[in-house]
């Protein structure tokens, strides 16, 4: 996988509370089934201010500038300076824990032969497996 566009996050909005919502920023990746965001790596989290709307259980969406006024906060014109702000956070985040050195094709070959992805609805089972059979070891 590799990261998508520069500056490209995922931000999930999810109900905390019957009048709190959090806002969590994830890294968005390239695969060959399209762009997705990487849930296993949480940038940044934080709490929003009461919304004088009811809002839907969930949503998403893709955030990509500290500013606003910027488009891709157009339907979430209440929250845009807190998601800006997390924006930000999350962004400074990822700039310091991405590698700066992009792999060498050695490295990037091996790390592809080394991975296995677990299909979401099959996690559970793959982790009851791996448990079961290091109790017989």
């Amino acid at each position: 996988m590799t990261t998508s566009a520069p500056g490209a996050l995922a931000v999930e909005l999810q109900r905390a509370s019957p009048t709190q919502w959090v806002a969590t920023y994830y890294p968005m990746v390239v695969t060959p089934a399209g762009r997705w965001a990487e849930v296993t790596w949480d940038l940044h989290q934080h709490l929003m201010p009461a919304a004088s709307a009811p809002r839907e259980p969930a949503r998403w969406l893709e955030a990509c500038s500290s500013d606003p006024d910027h488009p891709c906060y157009a339907g979430h014109q209440e929250w845009a300076t807190e998601l800006a702000a997390g924006y930000a956070a999350a962004q400074a985040v990822h700039d310091t824990e991405v590698i700066e050195e992009p792999l060498s094709d050695q490295e990037a070959q091996s790390l592809r032969e080394d991975t296995f992805v677990v299909p979401a609805g099959q996690l559970s089972e793959w982790v009851l497996e791996d448990e079961t059979s290091s109790i017989g070891s």
